[in-house]
């Protein structure tokens, strides 16, 4: 249910974002050569209607990254930044103007994909490390009658007490800073009988 509500969504912003693009009909070659050769006063003015003309380009490398785990509107704002620079930056005479947009385009797009993959990556193993630490302090404050300290969480751990110390100190910043998601997270822990059973 919640997986059809996303996609109404994202259908919803992709088609906004096509009703955009069709406001801005593809250049003929004449008219295309014709802003490219403008120079002074006019060239910006120039570079404006080339952005607008080739946001399709933007509109179909979001498409082709609907998948990718970043919003459409998100991949068509960096899209269009590419754009704009490409656009800005073109000198003639110069390779392939298309190709040339269409290089810094995806460059752009697959730069924001592979940052949101990382960042989630990150996420995904702090999340997990965080979750163990808990589980691991409850059940030694249960075996050995005091609170654990870094020392003992990390032989049982088997990690470096350094990590242990890292995300001590970055739990307590979350708490500090009442991140409730991750509270709620570490709140739905494993049973530490489970825990218990794999350590």
């Amino acid at each position: 249910m919640a997986q059809r509500s996303t996609d109404h969504v994202s259908a919803d912003e992709e088609d906004g974002y096509r009703a955009q693009v069709a406001r801005y009909p593809r250049l003929s070659s004449d008219e295309e050569a014709q802003l490219l050769a403008t120079r002074g006063a006019s060239r910006d003015q120039a570079n404006q209607r080339l952005i607008e003309h080739n946001l399709y380009l933007v509109y179909e490398a979001a498409r082709a990254r609907k998948s990718s785990g970043v919003s459409f509107g998100d991949l068509f704002q960096e899209g269009t930044v590419g754009l704009i620079s490409a656009v800005e930056h073109y000198q003639q005479p110069g390779p392939d103007f298309a190709a040339t947009l269409r290089q810094a385009i995806v460059a752009t797009m697959d730069d924001v994909v592979g940052q949101t993959a990382e960042a989630r990556k990150n996420d995904q193993a702090f999340a997990s490390a965080t979750q163990l630490l808990e589980a691991a302090q409850r059940l030694l404050t249960e075996r050995l009658g005091h609170p654990a300290t870094p020392a003992e969480l990390a032989r049982l751990l088997h990690w470096e007490e350094a990590r242990v110390n890292l995300v001590l100190g970055l739990l307590g910043e979350a708490r500090t800073l009442h991140d409730q998601e991750l509270l709620d997270y570490l709140e739905n822990l494993e049973d530490i009988d489970d825990l218990d059973g794999e350590l």
